[in-house]
């Protein structure tokens, strides 16, 4: 038995705030003012003084396998000018003999002074003799090498996206890439650094984990491996299958469906094919792409909601988002649910009759606040391609107040997985109209999100019967100004009531349920 003096910030629909919290054999027993008689005998309280204590935070979006893959990935996200990348990738070279391929995240053109992308021949001027795959920070495209080029099969060259001057690979020849590329990663290199991805998340206080997989390996083995960690991590993984098969998630007895990728209804701004209504402001002939016609978006949700599955739908642009709630309301006419917690992925810009109707269809929204600070797509940016549109972007404050399920993630590895960067975003939204306050903020990363996932009666909050998934952090949050927000820290991760201790080593019960993985898992 635990019990913790101080500031308890539950995070119920209240966001009450308690002076005592008991833990017992792992679920919470009690929280309130005044300590029962029956517990004032027990020794050793723990006082938090100054610090906090709240319901471990949830990554309500995350293509987790991705995310730890380049966790341990070369980096270019500091780079301020293109000749910066090239010590970046030659130190994660000389560090990495053995790699086949050399893997990067981070190219933004808005963070470096160019205000241009990296380019082929640059790349080969770096590294000439092995392949290199640097994605864009949006997770939507990225710039290769020759070698990267050669290895590539023909199919692919002939892709839309596939621009062999630049090097540049976006829509379907990004996704094909990747899946060709990511199969050169061996099972224990991935297991390794998922388990690493899971020990961090940890660090960040994060419990909870809705893990978006399906994309870039072969016979869906990201899908596995998460599960297969899943099953031995003190973390709770919610398993997220992006594809629009069906019996794909049906044969390995997943409730979700959906996400982005496979799943996705149009691309990002960052490459300019998310779908609008009204051209780009700086090019009238282009409205982005939506990558589906209405009807097999329709049938694909159809029977993913017959079949009971939980469906999410990445959609950005207007044209999209409109697309995706058309086609759940169809389905939802078609075969009525009345807890189905679909939801929305981005959702960036939503018409104002779409918004009420998500609202009355009870549709979820996942957001990820951290891309409103973030320098690698810069709210000027968004301005020069969208015009007045970017006061449009996620009005987050008016979301809540139509009683719409706002949850938040870090839709890593575009953003950084650590919710303080996404709390802060959502209380400094660059209309401050749109911006929501802290005890919103915390409740976007912590119920919302079990919401989400139909995990609230057991996670998300601190309530009694509840298990205790709790975070210490060094400073009250409630207290802080919205702008220092950033100087919040995680201390110690409990989930079900015990501190957090990290696995090292890959347990030999995951390389077997790996062998054995032909069975659903």
């Amino acid at each position: 038995m635990q019990i913790f003096h101080g500031n308890i910030i539950t995070c119920d629909w209240k966001c009450s705030v308690f002076n005592y919290l008991v833990e017992d054999e792992g679920k919470i027993v009690f929280v309130g003012d005044k300590l029962p008689e029956a517990y004032s005998i027990v020794p050793g309280h723990v006082e938090l003084g100054s610090k906090a204590m709240l319901p471990a935070f949830g990554d309500g979006h995350i293509h987790f396998s991705s995310w730890a893959f380049f966790n341990a990935a070369f980096d270019v996200r500091s780079a301020a000018t293109i000749p910066e990348i090239g010590p970046i990738i030659e130190d994660y070279a000389l560090r990495n003999q053995k790699s086949k391929v050399l893997f990067g995240f981070g190219l933004s053109n808005h963070a470096l002074a160019e205000k241009r992308l990296i380019n082929r021949a640059e790349l080969d001027k770096i590294i000439k003799n092995r392949p290199v795959f640097l994605v864009t920070y949006d997770g939507h495209s990225a710039v290769v090498n020759s070698k990267t080029i050669g290895i590539l099969p023909r199919r692919i060259r002939d892709l839309r996206g596939f621009n062999l001057e630049s090097g540049q690979l976006f829509s379907e020849a990004f996704l094909e890439a990747s899946n060709y590329i990511s199969g050169k990663v061996s099972v224990p290199t991935m297991l390794s650094r998922i388990i690493k991805g899971a020990d961090t998340l940890a660090s960040y206080g994060v419990g909870l984990v809705h893990a978006v997989e399906g994309i870039g390996f072969t016979r869906d083995l990201d899908v596995d491996l998460v599960r297969l960690v899943g099953r031995s991590s003190q973390l709770g993984f919610r398993t997220y299958f992006q594809t629009m098969q069906v019996e794909k998630v049906l044969k390995r007895k997943l409730p979700r469906i959906g996400g982005c990728f496979a799943c996705a209804l149009d691309g990002s701004f960052g490459t300019k094919d998310a779908a609008l209504s009204e051209p780009y402001m700086d090019d009238e002939f282009n409205r982005g792409i939506l990558f589906y016609k209405d009807d097999q978006v329709i049938d694909f949700v159809k029977k993913a909601n017959r079949a009971g599955l939980q469906i999410q739908l990445h959609c950005i642009g207007d044209a999209a988002v409109v697309q995706a709630v058309k086609a759940l309301e169809a389905a939802l006419k078609d075969y009525p649910r009345k807890y189905h917690r679909h939801t929305l992925i981005h959702a960036c810009l939503i018409p104002e009759e779409t918004l009420e109707k998500i609202a009355s269809l009870e549709i979820g929204i996942n957001i990820h606040p951290g891309h409103l600070v973030s320098p690698l797509e810069p709210a000027e940016y968004l301005e020069s391609i969208l015009g007045a549109r970017v006061h449009q972007i996620w009005p987050i404050n008016k979301m809540l107040d139509m009683g719409i399920n706002v949850s938040a993630g870090s839709d890593g590895p575009v953003i950084t997985a650590n919710p303080v960067e996404g709390i802060y975003g959502a209380c400094n939204h660059y209309i401050a109209d749109h911006a929501v306050s802290t005890a919103d903020a915390l409740c976007m990363y912590t119920y919302n999100i079990a919401h989400t996932s139909f995990d609230e009666n057991e996670r998300g909050s601190l309530e009694p019967g509840k298990s205790a998934d709790m975070i210490i952090v060094n400073k009250n949050p409630l207290q802080l100004d919205p702008h220092d927000l950033r100087q919040l820290e995680v201390e110690k991760t409990f989930l079900a009531g015990q501190k957090y201790s990290g696995k090292k080593t890959i347990p030999q019960t995951l390389l077997e349920g790996y062998k054995n993985r032909n069975q659903p898992v």
